[in-house]
């Protein structure tokens, strides 16, 4: 007896446990529930932040990266579930127990006839019982049911891998974009500065006697030109300060986004480099990608767990054996009970053969997911290499044309200053100049951003090279 009372008590302990916790995270959410603001944590200091914090940052605060890790707390509990209807003939046989109580107390009402009237009159009777419960064997189901439970939390642990990957791609892609436009704001504020040094050049020669004032007029148009060109590009850097915000988790109001820009100046004086360049190939990145890349370790795990459920559906066509033991008393009667319960359904209008066919068609379909999975990896690993490959081209090219550029624009200068070469030779030299700037900056931080895509098409964890190259002028 003095068992008991500890073994209930322990269980009433676990369940007062259970619903505090249930009460406190009910508590923690119910605000955003009615819509009502919550107060926020202080802003994170963004300034001076490299690439490898700002996604460490983000794989805590992205909603992605926590619902992932719910979906995993919530596969592990899931396994904990269904140990409790684990037979006998288990790993965990204590689990198969279950003992059920109940108390109640019977009254019948009486009524009878006097000289005097009616009169009612009640009896009551208390009754009990104590019952334990085992099951002895259940011709695999729980086997079943466990495997395709365990594949799911793999799955689920595989996903958080992938979710992370994923964050860390959209952290850098934002964070490259937000130095490539910060670079060509620089580039088109480098572009309107020589307009502007046209412009006053221009002017200097209308008083000289030496220009004419459609060549004012036409040095004038030039410099708005380039100032529209310097608002998009002013424009651009916004929005990409905008995404990498949304990439690191953070609301706007909560922290200073211009903290993430680089110094005045610095943008285009240097790039920044968070990765080396690769140099494998298709051929030799794809064999194994097929193995280590998440997603497809994802989908073959979803296809073990579909394999599993035919099995679970396969043993629920045959029986389960139990044994059961109960005590029951009705004041002042005492009864004991006890046998085998061996149950099998015998006609369920095809319900249970239906299901087979429905985990069998379940399992093809996570095999061809597995296919779709494999043939949408190649077309992405195949893009990123060709995209990395081109940045690699498109990056020694820009360099050779930034030269011959630099240097057509330093002649044209002078030749112009000399009355030697026309407002269209200037006007050409300098555009060809910030394209080819401009042109060799993105091409850089395209390199970086493919770098990027390759580690998670690849499974392969990043390696960071930090570090400031000085090599744009």
């Amino acid at each position: 007896m003095f068992r008991f009372i500890v073994i209930l008590l322990a269980v009433s302990a676990a369940g007062c446990s259970v619903f505090t916790r249930a009460r406190k995270a009910q508590d923690e959410v119910s605000a955003r529930g009615r819509g009502e603001s919550e107060s926020v944590a202080a802003p994170p200091d963004l300034r001076n932040r490299p690439l490898s914090w700002l996604v460490d940052f983000a794989m805590t605060n992205r909603p992605s990266v926590v619902a992932a890790r719910l979906a995993v707390e919530d596969a592990k509990l899931n396994l904990k579930q269904l140990a409790a209807d684990a037979p006998i003939v288990s790993k965990t046989p204590w689990t198969s127990l279950k003992l059920t109580g109940n108390a109640g107390y019977d009254v019948v009402s009486e009524q009878s006839r006097h000289l005097d009237g009616i009169e009612f009159s009640s009896d009551g009777t208390f009754s009990g019982s104590l019952s334990l419960g085992v099951l002895v064997y259940d011709f695999g189901r729980y086997g079943a049911a466990a495997e395709a439970a365990g594949e799911n939390l793999i799955a689920a642990e595989l996903n958080l891998t992938e979710t992370g990957f994923s964050v860390f791609e959209e952290v850098a892609g934002a964070y490259f974009a937000v130095h490539e436009k910060s670079a060509l704001l620089e580039v088109a504020m480098t572009n309107e500065f020589e307009y502007a040094e046209h412009l006053r050049r221009a002017r200097d020669l209308l008083d000289a006697g030496e220009a004419q004032m459609l060549d004012v007029t036409r040095a004038r148009l030039d410099l708005s030109q380039a100032r529209e060109l310097t608002v998009a590009a002013s424009n651009d850097v916004t929005v990409a300060l905008a995404e990498l915000m949304f990439a690191l988790g953070v609301d706007a109001e909560r922290a200073d986004a211009s903290a993430l820009l680089p110094a005045p100046g610095e943008a285009l004086a240097s790039v920044r480099q968070a990765f080396s360049d690769s140099r494998y190939t298709f051929g030799e990145a794809f064999v194994p990608a097929r193995t280590n890349a998440p997603a497809m370790a994802v989908a073959r795990a979803k296809l073990r767990a579909a394999s599993a459920k035919v099995d679970y559906a396969l043993a629920d066509l045959l029986p389960s054996v139990s044994a059961t033991t109960s005590l029951g008393w009705t004041d002042p009667m005492w009864i004991w009970r006890g046998g085998i319960n061996i149950v099998q359904s015998v006609f369920q209008g095809f319900r249970k053969t239906t299901a087979v066919d429905r985990s069998v068609v379940a399992m093809k379909s996570a095999a061809a997911a597995v296919d779709e999975e494999e043939q949408r990896l190649s077309r992405a690993l195949e893009i990123a290499i060709a995209e990395r490959d081109n940045a690699v081209k498109a990056r020694e090219t820009a360099g050779a044309s930034l030269a011959d550029a630099a240097e057509n624009l330093k002649t044209v200068k002078m030749q112009y200053l000399e009355g030697d070469a026309d407002r269209i030779d200037f006007t050409s030299s300098v555009s060809a100049y910030t394209t080819a700037l401009g042109s060799r900056i993105s091409a850089f931080y395209r390199g970086q951003t493919a770098e990027a895509k390759l580690f998670r098409t690849t499974g392969r964890v990043p390696v960071w090279t930090e570090k400031k190259i000085t090599e744009v002028k």
